[in-house]
């Protein structure tokens, strides 16, 4: 056929697209959650065309966004007005007063016109209203901060923000439209309160015992552990010069007062929790958790993200499986994308040397070639894309 282009891609490896299946394109410059709400909302929507198109510029073909944005960049890159990956909408998550998706200082009704990617509703009739406004705006997936993420002293980690009767509502009324639950969840308790409710997939979950971890496998609950930003987040934390509340290590009777031991720690914690959840069979996925250009940078911190796998001690294989079949089951997209087949969208990288045998080749600079739903966003190999 005249118009089907070859590609001489002798000695390289292609591979699918990588699916980050947890970010938030909501423009943010800034790493201060005051900041997220204060700078324009114009600005923001432009910047999170520029966050999108970093993000596949790296490979990543394939996203679970929860912002604003979402649902408008989603049309966007459908309709060929700007380069991006798919998208999979979560619009705004779900977030206590003074939660993690708040931002205590602020008028309340300033946040809820202006906060990128958090809706406040507190109480199971609020809830079940904000399920419903999500859904409304475009969500193909509800996202709700089940325990707090550590911004601010009010809102640490370990602690759990909606009861279980709250986040069986929240799973009930996503079950109404068929749209599945992600839970943001730090702590045992929390992570045990979520799967107990019925959600699709447990986002970080760096404290799961042993009870939880049978039951996400007997029911088929996903992990998004985000490893590179939990380690992040510790170093960034105001102990150390950061930006956030203190450093978190589940399960750490004390925290060193010295960074590279308290993330050394932190490292061991995150691994041996990755590992205790692989070898129960519980399906893993990659997400970056990016969420501020110049702290998490859009794709890099993706890829970032399957390497931490490796180093936690995932195989090279399992961890490619986690960023491209799993995460395309865990954003319910199995059919379109994750897996190179006859009948599936074309989404590929075509890489300058094999990941399987290092997984540092999985790397921007290494890309030759990246395909989303057959279309050229990087081209090395010619110099035509």
């Amino acid at each position: 056929m005249p118009d089907v282009r070859v590609v001489d891609a002798t000695g390289a490896t292609v591979m699918p697209g990588i699916v980050d299946a947890h970010c938030h394109l909501g423009g943010n410059s800034y790493p201060e959650e005051t900041n997220w709400v204060l700078e324009p909302d114009r600005f923001q929507a432009i910047a999170s065309a520029a966050q999108a198109a970093a993000s596949v510029g790296h490979g990543v073909t394939s996203v679970r966004d929860i912002s604003v944005n979402g649902p408008h960049l989603r049309r966007a890159i459908g309709e060929g007005l700007i380069e991006g990956p798919r998208i999979v909408p979560c619009w705004r998550g779900l977030s206590r007063t003074g939660g993690h998706g708040d931002a205590p200082g602020l008028p309340r009704e300033m946040v809820r016109t202006s906060h990128p990617w958090g809706i406040i509703a507190d109480g199971p009739d609020e809830v079940r209203w904000a399920v419903r406004e999500v859904v409304k705006n475009g969500a193909r997936c509800v996202k709700v901060w089940a325990s707090g993420g550590g911004l601010h002293e009010n809102e640490p980690e370990d602690l759990q923000h909606y009861s279980l009767e709250e986040l069986r509502v929240i799973v009930e009324e996503a079950s109404y439209v068929r749209v599945p639950v992600a839970a943001h969840c730090e702590s045992a308790e929390t992570a045990r309160a979520a799967v107990e409710a019925g959600v699709w997939s447990i986002e970080h979950g760096e404290d799961l015992d042993e009870e939880t971890i049978v039951r996400m496998a007997a029911r088929g609950i996903s992990l998004v552990p985000t490893l590179t930003l939990l380690v992040q987040w510790a170093s960034w934390s105001k102990e150390f010069g950061g930006y956030y509340a203190r450093p978190y290590v589940p399960g750490a009777e004390q925290i060193p007062g010295d960074r590279d031991a308290a993330v050394s720690l932190l490292r061991a914690r995150l691994a041996e929790n990755l590992m205790r959840a692989k070898e129960a069979g519980i399906r893993i996925g990659v997400g970056s958790d990016a969420y501020c250009t110049g702290l998490t940078p859009y794709g890099e911190q993706t890829l970032r993200e399957v390497r931490a796998l490796v180093a936690a001690g995932l195989t090279e294989m399992e961890a490619i499986v986690a960023a491209t079949r799993s995460g395309a089951e865990i954003l319910r997209i199995e059919g379109e994308t994750g897996t190179l087949e006859t009948g599936k969208s074309a989404d590929l990288i075509v890489l300058r040397r094999n990941p399987l045998e290092d997984i540092g080749s999985l790397d921007g600079t290494e890309m030759l070639l990246v395909l989303r739903q057959g279309c050229v966003v990087k081209d090395v190999l010619t110099g035509a894309g």
